[in-house]
């Protein structure tokens, strides 16, 4: 794992998930048109918190939790975020 993938595990943490995934997928973008840097993540995190909300909020508490590295060291970040009764592992 990556130091910015560790930095936004640990970010994460404040939204008290029961599971999270970061996958690294900088080296599918390396180079393209519009990147000035810094990696391209995607994520799936379970929490309550997500509960009866909209798709747009969750990602807003996730966009929230990860801001400073959104700023500096994250380029894109593509969020699958599911409340527990949504979520099964094995898909």
């Amino acid at each position: 794992m990556t130091d910015t993938a560790i930095k936004l595990e640990h970010a994460l943490a404040s939204l008290d998930p029961s599971y999270v995934d970061i996958q690294d997928d900088s080296a599918l973008h390396a180079g393209h048109a519009g990147n000035t840097g810094g990696g391209h993540y995607t994520i799936t995190i379970v929490s309550d918190l997500f509960e009866g909300l909209s798709i747009i909020k969750r990602h807003r508490l996730v966009y929230d939790a990860a801001k400073t590295l959104l700023e500096r060291e994250i380029h894109a970040l593509s969020i699958n975020a599911k409340a527990p009764g949504e979520f099964n592992r094995n898909k």
